[in-house]
């Protein structure tokens, strides 16, 4: 039963991390760009789209993953930095989210269910509030990497639209890196030392 909740509590709170990073970066995308095409805003509400399925079984399987973003039409400075901005400040405010649920014990346990059953409801609660932090935690460090979909590359390409053909180059190099890095658990060892730092952060407020 254990193994059953925490492989849940996984798979829903990486899926749900996914979305919550980029459909607002989806929104502001259609918000402040003037080459959204007819259907972009229809579209961005296929929330299912935002999953990536190697990232989910990179999530299940190493417990580092990524999201899959909108495949936007980045023509504009501004709006490459506002969607760049938005997607960090997504998972800046999950992280102060899911930390906020945990300290003020929001686990509700609905009354008519059995004590057996509430327990591994609040089991499978706690257990998907930690998943979401650390999902939180992977993707932020995931878009710190400079591949073509992520955060921070948005932002580079901003600044510098000469770095594009460099990085479109070396692209293909940079994911095959991380997904030996995810594999050999490093980018999990940094999450989970992100997660202690936020522990004793917010443990002393």
């Amino acid at each position: 039963m254990k193994i059953l909740i925490e492989a849940a509590s996984l798979l829903l709170a990486s899926a749900l991390v996914m979305i919550l990073h980029e459909l607002p970066k989806s929104v502001m995308y259609v918000m402040t760009s003037r080459h959204c095409r007819a259907g972009d805003k229809r579209q961005i509400w296929k929330l299912h789209r935002y999953i990536d399925p190697v990232g989910w079984i990179l999530f299940m399987t190493c417990h580092a993953g990524c999201s899959r973003p909108y495949p936007y039409r980045l023509k504009e400075k501004d709006t490459n930095i506002a969607i760049g901005l938005t997607g960090f400040l997504a998972l800046g405010v999950m992280i102060m989210g899911g930390y906020a649920l945990n300290y003020f014990k929001v686990f509700y346990m609905p009354g008519a269910l059995s004590w057996e059953a509430q327990g591994v409801l609040r089991q499978f609660m706690i257990q998907a509030n930690w998943y979401f932090n650390y999902a939180a935690v992977v993707l932020l460090i995931v878009n710190l990497i400079p591949v073509i979909s992520s955060d921070i590359s948005l932002l580079i390409i901003a600044l510098s639209p000469k770095q594009l053909i460099p990085m479109l180059k070396n692209d293909t190099m940079i994911k095959g890196l991380f997904v030996i890095a995810a594999v050999f658990g490093w980018i999990s060892q940094l999450a989970v030392a992100g997660i202690g730092w936020l522990d004793r952060l917010f443990g002393y407020v």
